[in-house]
């Protein structure tokens, strides 16, 4: 990979951020599953998540990749692990990395919900009682950056080049606004939950009680939760509610409350 190909990825990644965010604001407006009491409930909602992206960029991306663990120098640099003298055509490495780093992110997602102390600041993301595409923002920055460094150093043991991931950013991210889009989509992509998180399948995911919220832990496959145990295969488009019911009050939902909820979650008393 060259320097020109990372900035035409790079181009891409953000192209896709700012581009899919759109196109999913405009169809939820025109069609949505569950639409929100005003608009303005909805622009708050948005900019609350907003702001948590905002905060995960400037602490995950920025001051831990970027800062601490250097990642850009690992980008074109050699990549060294067990791998690396292999000669691995790039799809070779690419599907590696895909498979490796889904089934880390399952495994640390099911166990953010085992593991209380990182369930306080998982629960962030569970505490939205109104699914959108924005919800793919609301994440907590210290969740973030605990997930952010064993993947990193997936890739390095691994001995892929860090560049793969600006591919698979393009990819999860496109996925991570559609799993959480409001609105329903057609059965064509719905069919591929054999294999797929497909938008109805993680919605489940996000119900407020068991064993739903503990179901369909994959970020992009499905055959992990089905390999393990875990799949719940969806009753329609979306469950009846969404949300913790300990977290819905209105001081968990505003962009300051996001960021607080890890300690003011800690004094109540499972389940939340």
């Amino acid at each position: 990979m060259t320097a020109a190909g990372v900035s035409l990825l790079t181009s891409i990644y953000l192209g896709l951020l700012v581009g899919g965010i759109a196109f999913a604001w405009q169809w939820e407006s025109g069609a949505p599953l569950r639409p929100f009491a005003s608009p303005g409930a909805r622009w708050r909602h948005a900019l609350a998540n907003f702001g948590m992206l905002v905060v995960v960029v400037a602490i995950t991306d920025v001051l831990v990749g970027t800062w601490l663990l250097r990642a850009g120098s690992h980008v074109l640099g050699p990549p060294r692990g067990v791998t690396a003298g292999l000669a691995l055509p790039v799809a070779a490495q690419i599907l590696l990395a895909f498979v490796a780093v889904d089934l880390y992110e399952y495994a640390f997602h099911r166990l953010a919900h085992r593991w209380r102390p990182l369930w306080l600041v998982h629960c962030v993301h569970h505490s939205d009682p109104h699914v959108d595409a924005t919800t793919a923002w609301r994440h907590h920055p210290v969740e973030t950056t605990l997930q952010f460094v064993p993947y990193f150093a997936i890739y390095l043991a691994l001995g892929l080049p860090y560049w793969i991931e600006i591919v698979r950013a393009i990819v999860i991210n496109t996925v991570l606004y559609a799993q959480h889009t409001n609105a329903g989509f057609p059965r064509a992509i719905e069919s591929l939950r054999w294999l797929l998180m497909t938008p109805a399948v993680h919605r489940q995911h996000h119900a407020p009680d068991l064993p739903l919220v503990d179901r369909n832990f994959g970020t992009l496959f499905s055959i992990w939760d089905r390999a393990f145990g875990t799949y719940a295969a969806p009753a329609g488009d979306a469950p009846r509610a969404y949300g913790l019911r300990k977290l819905a009050d209105a001081r968990f939902q505003t962009f300051a409350g996001l960021l607080a909820t890890p300690l003011r979650a800690r004094r109540l008393a499972p389940p939340l």
